[in-house]
């Protein structure tokens, strides 16, 4: 096995909402989710966030529709038959017009969430489209620089999901060493299907983040429990799966059945967890797992002090 080298990612923060990451070119059109300078497509430094693009828009046409109150009420003034027609005429235009540009003042937010909507509701192709030139682009400087590589895909991810961006970055997190205070994801890496290398990848993250390890992660390792037991190092995974999931207690009531299958190889820090937890709340539905706790606390943890 090759040896994982130490690396240290760049701080990134998930957006409140996906497409904040997603920008646009105002020249070609095309769409992003990467920090670009310019656009690789025309190279025009023009990119914006989408939803600067959709209010821009938002903004044209509104200022258009105003424009043509104005442009009626001029009509009307020039065609007037007399001079109190025409005041009146210009008069009533120019109270409807302060009348629209007020109340479009009072929906403007409105009509740039609808014209968001609109945005990425008509161009969902072009999207995807730009999404996997972004793939590609992350994987082929992959050989030259792959902690950029899994930056991009990271970048990337928030948009496109599936199975194949995460598959390529597990790949890539399986040859880096993982460290505690590293900006690492869980949930959003799991698959459909089994991959010996997420197997690896969820038993380095229950050594050192287990606040990572949440319910998802739980089911899929119990889905893949089988193959992951067939695995070199299958039963450390599933021991470090199972003391991380008594770090909260309905982790441990929901997932006993599956703590008690490998509570036997809990370290003493996990055991003693789980036997407080226990014994805090021995009215629960622990499924037995509280008798094997207690068998195995009196045979191995007897003279303990911790245990007193």
């Amino acid at each position: 096995m090759s040896k994982k080298k130490p690396v240290t990612f760049r701080p990134f923060k998930a957006p409140r909402y996906s497409f904040d990451k997603l920008r646009i070119c105002r020249r070609c059109g095309r769409y992003t989710a990467l920090n670009e300078e310019r656009c690789t497509k025309c190279g025009k430094a023009s990119l914006v966030s989408v939803e600067h693009y959709a209010s821009a828009r938002a903004g044209r046409k509104m200022h258009t529709r105003l424009l043509l109150v104005l442009l009626l009420t001029l009509v009307s003034v020039y065609f007037g038959d007399s001079t109190l027609q025409m005041a009146l005429c210009g008069a009533g235009g120019l109270l409807l017009t302060g009348l629209f540009y007020y109340t479009q003042r009072k929906v403007r937010q409105n009509e740039n969430l609808r014209a968001l909507e609109h945005l990425l509701a008509y161009n969902i192709g072009i999207i995807k489209e730009g999404l996997e030139l972004n793939r590609q682009e992350a994987v082929s400087v992959l050989r030259e620089n792959d902690v950029l590589a899994y930056e991009k895909l990271r970048e990337i991810a928030i948009l496109l999901r599936g199975d194949r961006v995460a598959r390529q970055r597990v790949a890539l997190l399986h040859g880096f060493q993982l460290r505690k205070d590293m900006d690492l994801e869980m949930e959003q890496l799991l698959l459909r299907e089994f991959e010996p290398l997420l197997a690896e990848y969820i038993g380095e993250i229950a050594k050192v983040r287990r606040d990572l390890i949440k319910d998802r992660t739980l089911r899929y390792v119990q889905a893949y429990e089988t193959q992951i037991r067939q695995m070199d190092k299958g039963i450390a995974i599933l021991t470090g799966v199972a003391g991380a999931a008594v770090r909260m207690k309905r982790y441990a009531l929901l997932h006993s059945r599956f703590i008690g299958r490998y509570v036997h190889e809990l370290p003493k820090d996990r055991f003693l967890r789980l036997a407080r937890l226990i014994e805090a709340n021995p009215y629960e539905p622990w499924n037995g797992l509280d008798q094997t706790v207690a068998e195995i606390r009196e045979f191995k943890y007897r003279w303990d002090p911790e245990f007193q």
